[in-house]
């Protein structure tokens, strides 16, 4: 009898704390039908590289159509109550190339300390400008804001963030230390650091955040342009029949690129003039325009993104067939000059997806 209950008390106690803390296993997979306009086609071998020339810009054309897996996402997530109103969170993204038999790779992981302080949080992630995240989720393209636009770019970083409690109602600030690294130390003469200072605020039917992203530490001028500290914004208010989102992103670079001729990835070249107008994006602010309209089961989605010439117009259709699985029609065009990754040109994308 001793042992049968020394047995259950230690069952109620491994019981206890395995409800201390949660695991979760979520992900998303996406296929259909597709045409891309960069070299990184989902299928490389539909790819169809030609001598096409863009009148006056200079490169030659890469695009890919067919059928394919889109994506394929995992994500690990675990939540930890450590007692005293405190809570430690994991998580891990993995990824994998569309391509049957690639190999999954380690993408965004993060480790959270959350208490009535606010939130310490580490992430291992890419950068990113709050205008990529006004965008409608109708719209659901080979490539986002994020690929081979001239728009915004992104590049693997750390990160070290603190976010304060509710300062008021709906209202959060923010400070992120920003090493330009990849998940280990950085080589020293690689080193720039940059502090992002934030702020959120959600109301009922009003998001706002902004930021601002200090001159990095070691920044040095480099073929004419000087690095400078840059505001953000985004609004998004939802009008119940619609959601409404604007966003800014201002110049981060000063001057005037004295760049050279170059050889894009596609085989093609640019003129010193053309390189030198790609360079000068940097030199530019960028504005975005974004409309979501629900209907039912049914959303459409437009979104309108500028930086100096280049520009990107999108368009889509959703259905929702249940909270997990939807089915989607979207078409976007980018217009500009081409840059080392990216092509002007018109896209679209045919897919269902399913997240779990």
């Amino acid at each position: 009898m001793k042992k049968s209950l020394i047995a259950l008390a230690a069952l109620a106690a491994v019981t206890a704390a395995s409800a201390q803390s949660s695991v979760t296993i979520s992900g998303l997979v996406r296929a259909g039908f597709q045409k891309d306009i960069s070299l990184t086609a989902n299928n490389p071998s539909l790819i169809k590289a030609t001598s096409a020339t863009d009148a006056g810009k200079g490169a030659a054309v890469a695009t890919g159509s067919g059928l394919s897996t889109h994506d394929i996402n995992i994500n690990f997530g675990a939540v930890e109550d450590l007692g005293g109103g405190l809570k430690a969170s994991f998580f891990q993204n993995l990824e994998t190339d569309p391509q049957r038999g690639a190999a999954l790779t380690r993408a965004d992981s993060g480790l959270d300390l959350a208490g009535g302080f606010g939130t310490i949080a580490y992430r291992n992630t890419r950068n990113s400008d709050l205008i990529a995240g006004i965008g409608s989720s109708a719209v659901v393209l080979p490539d986002g804001l994020y690929h081979n636009t001239g728009i915004v770019t992104r590049s693997d970083i750390d990160t070290l963030a603190y976010t304060s409690p509710a300062i008021m109602p709906g209202l959060n600030l923010s400070a992120t230390y920003v090493e330009g690294n990849n998940g280990q130390i950085n080589i020293p003469t690689a080193n720039k650091t940059t502090i992002v200072l934030g702020a959120a605020y959600v109301n009922g039917p009003l998001t706002a955040r902004t930021s601002y992203k200090m001159k990095p530490s070691t920044a040095t001028a480099s073929s004419g342009l000087t690095p400078k500290g840059n505001f953000e914004l985004s609004v998004v208010y939802d009008l119940g029949v619609a959601k409404i989102g604007f966003a800014h992103d201002a110049a981060s670079a000063s001057g005037a690129s004295s760049a050279a001729a170059s050889t894009t990835a596609s085989g093609g070249s640019l003129t010193a003039a053309q390189a030198q107008t790609i360079a000068n994006l940097q030199t530019k602010s960028a504005n975005g325009f974004s409309l979501h309209v629900p209907v039912g089961d049914v959303s459409l989605g437009l979104g309108y993104y500028t930086r100096g010439d280049q520009t990107v117009t999108e368009f889509g259709a959703r259905y929702d067939l249940s909270k997990r699985t939807y089915v989607s029609a979207s078409t976007g065009k980018k217009d500009g000059l081409f840059n080392a990754d990216g092509y002007q040109g018109s896209q679209y994308r045919v897919a269902m997806s399913h997240t779990f």
